[in-house]
């Protein structure tokens, strides 16, 4: 079982980066008092995403298929407070994974329980374990963006 991270390998991101200003985001869970609620911004809920995100999953060869595929945008300095995300169902075999588009060394993913800390790379493809407690802790005057793949039955 996956204890906080792992990750799985580096790709290609320049098609995505270059894809970026196509992307529509809009705020969501603004006013949130729930810490698995964070205020963020999020692809536009039913608007395709370009191509070449698409093609970028289609080829990462995680195996199995997607349920989820987003992009989460935090605003300069804006953290997500410490949260389990539990909304996955358990008769599923889930597993997310995070390949950082855009960041900065000073935004770190942290896991309080297990005392485990990282910065996420941009290009890494990572698997996540968020069913601990977790948070991401932003030191940075940029925009973080995230492509969240929550996927079934991943083979790799």
């Amino acid at each position: 079982m996956l204890r906080c991270y792992e990750l799985i390998r580096f790709a290609d991101i320049q098609a995505v980066l270059a894809s970026l200003p196509q992307i529509k985001f809009v705020a969501v869970n603004i006013g949130s008092t729930d810490p698995a609620k964070s205020p963020c911004s999020v692809n536009m809920p039913g608007r395709p995403l370009p191509k070449a995100v698409t093609d970028l999953v289609a080829g990462l060869g995680l195996g199995g298929h997607t349920k989820r595929l987003l992009l989460r945008k935090l605003a300069p300095r804006q953290g997500m407070a410490p949260h389990v995300d539990k909304w996955m169902p358990a008769e599923d075999d889930w597993r997310r994974f995070q390949l950082p588009l855009v960041t900065d060394p000073s935004v770190r993913m942290r896991w309080p329980d297990d005392d485990q800390e990282v910065h996420l790379a941009a290009g890494g493809l990572y698997e996540v374990n968020f069913g601990r407690l977790h948070e991401v802790v932003n030191g940075w005057d940029g925009e973080r963006i995230h492509l969240q793949i929550d996927q079934v039955d991943a083979t790799i």
